[in-house]
Order: C-alpha cells, then sequence, then structure tokens
C-alpha cells in the first residue's frame, strides 16, 4: 500500500478522535494547547498500535481465508463506516475529561476501527504495516489536536459532521478493496 493510501486510511481512521478533540476543545475555557496534545498523543498513539495488533491477529486468520480477503476487507471497512455514521447521529453532548482513566478509555474506542483495519491490511497482503501504523498515528496526531483548537473556536458549529466524513472514506476504501485496486 502505498503512503498515500495510509494517509487516506489515517484521515478516515481519524475521524472519530476528531469528533472527540472538537467536543473536548468546546468544554475548555484556555490552554487548548496542553490538551489538543494530550488528546493527540492518547488517540495517535492508540491509532497507530491497533492496526498493528490487528494486522498481525489478521495474518495468522489470513492464512486460513485468503481467497476471501478483498471480499472480507471489505465487509470490515464498510461496516465501520457504516457504525461510524451510525455513532454521528446520536448527537451526545459533550463532557470533559478530567482523569487518566476515561482519556485510555477513549483512546480505545477511537481506535476500535483501526484494530479492524489491521485485520483488513493482512487479508489484504500489505507488506509494510510498521510504515502504515506510523503514518495514522502521526495523521491521528495532527487531526486530534486541529480538532482540540477547532473546537476551541467554533464551540459547537462542526460536532458529528467530521464522523460522517470519515464514514465515507471508510465505505470508498471498502469499496477499492473489493475491487482490489
Amino acid at each position: 500500500m502505498e503512503i498515500l493510501s495510509y494517509l487516506i486510511v489515517g484521515i478516515g481512521l481519524a475521524m472519530d478522535a476528531f469528533a472527540v478533540c472538537v467536543c473536548q476543545g468546546m468544554t475548555i475555557k484556555n490552554n487548548k494547547y496542553s490538551l489538543g496534545i494530550k488528546l493527540g498523543l492518547t488517540f495517535g498513539i492508540f491509532q497507530a498500535v491497533m492496526p498493528w495488533i490487528g494486522y498481525y491477529a489478521g495474518n495468522i486468520l489470513s492464512e486460513k481465508i485468503s481467497s476471501y480477503g478483498n471480499i472480507v476487507a471489505f465487509v470490515i471497512l464498510v461496516v465501520i463506516g457504516i457504525n461510524m455514521a451510525r455513532e454521528a447521529n446520536k448527537n451526545e453532548e459533550c463532557h470533559s475529561i478530567n482523569d487518566i482513566k476515561t482519556l485510555i478509555m477513549l483512546g480505545i474506542a477511537t481506535s476500535i476501527d483501526a484494530l479492524v483495519v489491521g485485520f483488513g491490511f493482512a487479508f489484504e497482503g500489505i507488506g509494510n504495516i510498521h510504515l502504515g501504523s506510523l503514518i495514522i498515528g502521526v495523521v491521528t496526531f495532527f487531526i486530534s489536536f486541529s480538532g482540540t483548537t477547532i473546537g476551541y473556536k467554533i464551540k459547537g458549529v462542526l460536532g458529528n459532521k467530521a464522523q460522517y466524513l470519515g464514514a465515507g472514506v471508510l465505505i470508498l476504501l471498502g469499496f477499492k478493496a473489493l475491487l482490489g485496486l
């Protein structure tokens, strides 16, 4: 998979984290940069590690179902995209993060889709997961940091629309996998 594809996947995967960061940015009164770095690092690390874990777990499974790899990747990406769009419809209210436990739980929750994408990478036979995970993590850091800053500035205009964008990107990547492009 080329670098541009990893960037696109990273952007799609980072939309959940972006939405959380926009929400968090809307709850703070000052020091948005400190919160942006904290959220960016947390989400970036989780988004980088989860595809890597999914990839190695998926490699174990992909040997057994390799002839169906494109279909499996398609189903996984489309289901994640649909779920992201469904989550965006919930319009939940923002609550500020007050402890490390909550921050870690949000990191895990926003990166489950990255774990599943790692499975998809394995099924597609992607070879350079380390580069892909690094790119996804860095992209997520910058998008999360930006989301916190944007949330601080706009205090409520964007909201869940970012999740719809991420959902659309993942669904398109699913169709790309199905077609073997």
